[in-house]
């Protein structure tokens, strides 16, 4: 951390319908800080998206911005400090990368900048003891109400806001996972074949130290990944959910790696003895800074020595790697949303904020041509997530 300062904890304040024997005040409060902190420092990161901005120190800025935010917070247990930090490092992925952006100083891609008209996807996330909140969404370089972006970059970022927000309004305890993804193709077919979901994307749940649960909702499934009892499931109470929607341009919907070298890692569960040297105190390291999450090679002391020495520990399953992803075509482009959510008794609430940059059909920046038709997606996208309260009884009167 870069600062010892101590700020008032924050209060289990949450709506009665939020909190809930499936999810105690203080757990949600903690997943809420975490996105609130997250969502702060996407915002710094947009603030700086700008036309010769750098990938890398955008990347820092993130991350930076998280680790002196979590110091502020849940520090009254000296005996036992709670654990807290980045929840995934922010990456910033242009165009046609589609995930897991985030170069060393080293790497080639450590010098690249923004340029006008960049689709720029910008993830980011932070965890409180454990409670991890991620959150992304997708700008557009130099776009403004004087310059407002229109075409096939539009009707990308339109789909991928409208495909997040029909299924935050279409989850509720009993609904099976699988009708949430043919929702979502429904309302892909709208678009009349400019734009499609990217294949084999995972939205996973999210428990204490966990962001890759067993739970998993597949918006844009492979015809290998079929819909069986292992992977059939209904939504629960209390049930938190990272949801992540990637969308394409291109005719081709499955990924590729990209040339650059991965530097995102997570340990894994499994055990060996590592016989290197340098592989040992590398993931000791690892173990000491990034705990159960994702890290980038940048938080270790020695990135060329750390380089070596994840390449044991990938080979014996101590780490997995987080690619970095391309579409097949340079042309094509992507776009994509990433929202945190808990499962309510009634439908789901926002852990993490709605996005900013475009906010729907009366956006003055991105202008998309495409209009919902059919009337069941479109009453549905138009409702309000949040459930209107009950009007309080006047004079006798019962409440309506």
């Amino acid at each position: 951390m870069t600062t010892e300062k101590t700020a008032q904890e924050p209060k289990a304040d949450v709506a009665p319908n939020e909190a809930s024997p499936a999810m105690p005040a203080d757990t949600l409060t903690k997943y809420k800080t975490a996105a609130d902190i997250a969502a702060k420092s996407l915002q710094n990161v947009i603030s700086k998206a700008i036309k010769g901005a750098n990938l890398l120190d955008l990347c820092r800025e993130g991350d930076k911005s998280i680790e002196e935010a979590c110091a502020l917070v849940y520090n009254k247990d000296k005996k036992n400090p709670t654990q807290k930090g980045v929840a995934f490092p922010c990456t910033l992925c242009i165009n046609n990368v589609v995930c897991h952006f985030t170069p060393l100083p080293t790497d080639p891609g450590a010098t690249q900048t923004l340029e006008d008209g960049d689709v720029v996807k910008i993830l980011i996330g932070a965890h409180i003891d454990g409670y991890a909140s991620i959150i992304g969404e997708t700008v557009i370089v130099g776009a403004s109400t004087a310059s407002p972006v229109t075409g096939i970059k539009a009707d990308l970022v339109a789909a991928a806001h409208n495909v997040t927000e029909l299924v935050l309004r279409s989850i509720k305890p009993g609904v099976k996972n699988w009708e949430i993804t043919d929702l979502v193709a429904k309302l892909i077919k709208e678009y009349n074949g400019s734009v499609k979901g990217m294949e084999g994307m995972i939205s996973h749940q999210h428990t204490q130290n966990v962001i890759d649960g067993k739970k998993m909702i597949n918006l844009f499934p492979t015809t290998e990944q079929h819909r069986d009892k292992d992977s059939t499931f209904l939504f629960e109470e209390g049930d938190v959910f990272g949801l992540d929607v990637l969308l394409t341009s291109g005719e081709e919907t499955k990924s590729k790696s990209h040339i650059y070298r991965t530097s995102i890692f997570q340990k894994t569960s499994s055990t060996y003895q590592l016989k290197m040297k340098t592989s040992r105190s590398t993931y000791g390291e690892i173990v000491k800074k990034a705990g159960a999450f994702p890290f980038t090679l940048r938080t270790l002391e020695d990135q060329t020595k750390a380089r070596m020495g994840v390449k044991e520990c990938v080979q014996h399953g101590l780490l997995k790697e987080f690619d970095v992803t391309t579409t097949c075509e340079p042309k094509d482009i992507t776009a994509q949303y990433f929202a945190t959510f808990v499962v309510t008794k009634t439908g789901v609430t926002r852990i993490t904020p709605a996005p900013t940059f475009y906010v729907g059909s009366g956006s003055e920046i991105i202008k998309s041509q495409v209009k919902i038709q059919d009337q069941e997606l479109a009453s549905t996208l138009a409702r309000s997530l949040k459930p209107k309260k009950a009007k309080k009884a006047t004079n006798g009167a019962p409440a309506s």
